[in-house]
């Protein structure tokens, strides 16, 4: 594939199969001109799906959506013109929403990925998160994660439950059931940390695949040395990566075996506060 070849398929991204688009990034990937060609393009997407939700365009409620879609549509087949002048997006209006669009999309991944699975219908199991984790001594966590439920089980039998107001753990050894109120504030705290980072230190970065699932990547200029970058799940939204880049070497903090949405019984109370039969309980929460 010719760069003018990539250049007139980025153009057209959205549109493309599941197929082309992955090649396409892997020649983006190669090409440091289409990279940045790319990284135009989906700043004037951000852009101009921030800037059509404003108020200045007026439809009618029900034909709103379907209005401002061939709009977008329009405006990005004259793509090409928007990016030779690619200076304009220096003016402080359109800056400061293409900008703000960056951020918000990120802070949108964490928040998202605090809710639970969708489940349809009436049915008699319900969709979870199951994941291998690996710690700095080796030991693998077996994690089960709905919303903000989390149940982690470790291989010498103690394990753990949350649910972000509270966090029960069990000592197999003691045979000891603990429980203790967190200091809940509603919101994770990579909320508070994306909303004070500078936006124009972010990029997205494209798709990659990670444990045969496709994740979202987003590149933070942390200073002139450090970068760091972000996976999410495309599906879940759920911050599976991080890697530190520190003058131009890659440091993955990679600490996932296996990441998939698995079907469980509704009844499976895996992430209830209930003691082993036997175990002694402290319930520290009501001190």
């Amino acid at each position: 594939m010719t760069c003018k070849e990539s250049k007139q398929r980025i153009l057209r991204f959205d549109q493309l199969p599941e197929h082309e688009q992955n090649h396409l990034l892997e020649h983006i990937e190669r090409c440091e001109e289409c990279q940045t060609y790319f990284e135009q393009y989906l700043t004037l997407e951000e852009g101009l799906d921030l800037l059509l939700q404003e108020k200045d365009i007026h439809v009618h409620s029900i034909k709103r959506r379907s209005s401002q879609r061939i709009f977008k549509r329009a405006l990005l087949t004259c793509a090409s013109f928007f990016l030779l002048i690619i200076g304009a997006w220096n003016t402080p209006p359109v800056k400061a929403a293409i900008e703000k669009a960056i951020n918000e999309v990120i802070i949108d991944h964490f928040l998202k990925g605090q809710q639970p699975l969708e489940n349809k219908g009436e049915s008699a199991t319900e969709k979870i998160i199951y994941a291998e984790q690996k710690l700095q001594n080796k030991e693998i966590v077996f994690v089960y994660l709905s919303g903000q439920k989390v149940r982690n089980e470790y291989g010498n039998g103690n394990y753990s439950i949350s649910d972000g107001k509270y966090l029960a753990t069990y000592s197999k050894k003691d045979n000891l059931f603990v429980i203790k109120k967190l200091v809940y504030k509603g919101v994770p705290y990579e909320v508070e940390i994306f909303r004070n980072i500078d936006p124009s230190s972010i990029t997205y970065k494209g798709e990659r695949e990670y444990l045969d699932r496709q994740a979202e990547v987003y590149l933070v200029e942390e200073s002139q040395d450090v970068q760091r970058e972000y996976w999410f799940d495309k599906d879940t939204s759920l911050f599976i990566k991080e890697v530190e880049i520190y003058k131009g070497h890659r440091q993955d903090q990679d600490n996932l075996n296996e990441f998939k949405i698995i079907e469980v019984k509704k009844n499976h109370r895996l992430f209830d506060f209930i003691a082993p039969d036997g175990a002694r309980i402290i319930d520290e929460s009501i001190q």
